[in-house]
């Protein structure tokens, strides 16, 4: 019994001597470590870079447009026109005449270019493109939030885990404390067998529970490396710094949440006003576009094959303004404009309800966070009482003031409350996080932690 005692102790030891040993561990180079390590973050950041090429692709729309044209053909039949000669007599008559037109060979080259000028359907598809640009930012934003509250839950439940296995391994040096008392009362033949074995299943059932504390600690740490990246070894023989995250209250994150730093919200109002931009589109659509049209090039003119023959290419160019006007686009308009506003009117009800629901999920979480601290209080003043109970029932038992059977019925009450002391705090956690996300304050609890 005693040979278990000191592999336990030195157990114990040795793991708080590693993690005495190693780096000390953030939590803010995690969340830096998280963001740079996994593959959605780094997928809606290529995303924010193809919605800024879509937006420079629609620029371009504005710039030059420049064709080059070239065509060299024989004619097989030159083609034919009905000429009213009779009109350029003295005397006009109505005498038509069949003309042909051209010779054998031709060969035609130019350049058309087309400058817009005023194109109000462009400017609103770039106003288009850069509401899809702060979409695709609001949906990283959202990733990055979730990324980072699951590394500070995570984080946050190794200290809880750390302080769960310390108290589990108190737990049982103290039950195995108590065997080896029953032992001893057994040689004077003053503790019965029954006895001896109660305190042996409840001694057996502490070890399990420091193996099942010991396992989760370790499993939270492999969760860890997992979101960020870090070498297990690093992370299991790292000493943690739990300063800086102690999740407080203090600034009225369910009373008064940050509705407007919330991705889903943003992306709702960007949705609105994305529906409301395609509006302003389609209609403009039906707006006179205006530009420059330019062509300069030539033309040659041969009976015989002679591609570079002197005297026989003209010139032909022009410049001028351009007015284009749709009219009949076989699109029905009026149809898909009234579509677009039904939608924005629906996304401005959809963000209303999502600002409802933030402050009801903030209020409520602020009512259950306070009842779980209350609750933790509670059962942290019984398992200190409970704890004092038990060694003064050592103390008696050994006097033989109180029989076995008080002792370990006292042992069993507080390894249940140490039990609901664990749910407890990981619930309360849970709640705090939650809070502090849903309230849109994460943000700034991590810019707390980059400025200390």
């Amino acid at each position: 019994m005693k040979t278990l005692f000191i592999s336990l102790v030195l157990s114990v030891v040795s793991t708080m001597a590693g993690y005495a040993a190693g780096e000390k561990i953030k939590v803010i180079d995690l969340i830096e470590a998280a963001l740079n390590n996994r593959g959605n973050i780094e997928a809606m950041k290529t995303e924010i870079e193809i919605a800024g090429l879509q937006t420079s692709a629609v620029y371009s729309k504005y710039l030059p447009q420049i064709t080059a044209a070239y065509d060299f053909r024989y004619n097989i039949i030159s083609p034919t026109q009905i000429i009213p000669v009779g009109q350029f007599s003295p005397v006009p008559t109505d005498e038509k005449r069949a003309i042909r037109f051209g010779t054998d060979w031709q060969q035609n080259a130019g350049v058309t270019v087309y400058q817009p000028l005023i194109d109000l359907s462009v400017r609103s598809r770039i106003a288009e493109s850069r509401i899809n640009e702060k979409l695709k930012s609001a949906d990283a934003a959202a990733a990055e939030r979730d990324l980072k509250s699951e590394v500070i839950r995570s984080f946050i439940l190794v200290g809880i885990r750390e302080q769960q296995l310390a108290s589990a391994a108190a737990d049982t040096l103290r039950t195995g404390k108590t065997l080896e008392m029953m032992f001893l009362k057994a040689d004077e033949g003053e503790v019965l067998k029954t006895d001896i074995n109660r305190a042996n299943l409840n001694h057996n059932n502490t070890l399990v529970l420091y193996r099942e504390a010991a396992s989760e600690l370790m499993k939270e740490k492999i969760y860890l490396g997992f979101l960020t990246g870090y070498p297990l070894g690093y992370l299991l023989e790292g000493e943690y710094d739990f300063s800086s995250v102690g999740i407080k209250m203090d600034y009225g994150a369910g009373l008064n949440p940050l509705v407007d730093s919330i991705p889903e919200i943003e992306k709702l109002k960007l949705q609105a006003e994305l529906a409301g931009r395609q509006e302003k589109t389609e209609i403009r659509r039906k707006v006179p576009v205006v530009g420059v049209d330019g062509f300069l090039g030539a033309s040659q003119y041969t009976d015989a094959f002679d591609p570079f023959g002197d005297g026989t290419w003209y010139g032909n160019s022009y410049v001028g303004l351009s007015l284009r006007l749709p009219i009949v686009s076989g699109d029905n308009t009026k149809s898909r404009i009234n579509q677009l506003r039904l939608e924005a009117k629906s996304m401005q009800a959809r963000m209303e309800d999502e600002r409802a629901r933030v402050l009801n999920n903030s209020l409520r979480l602020s009512q259950e966070i306070k009842q779980l601290e209350y609750q933790l209080m509670i059962s942290e003043q019984n398992a200190s009482l409970l704890e004092e109970n038990i060694s003064l029932y050592q103390e008696r038992f050994l006097k033989g003031l109180v029989n076995a059977y008080d002792l370990i019925a006292q042992e069993i009450d507080l390894q249940k409350e140490r039990v609901n002391i664990s749910q407890q705090q990981c619930e309360l956690l849970d709640r705090k996080v939650e809070l502090i996300t849903n309230s849109g304050y994460l943000e700034t609890f991590v810019e707390g932690l980059r400025s200390e």
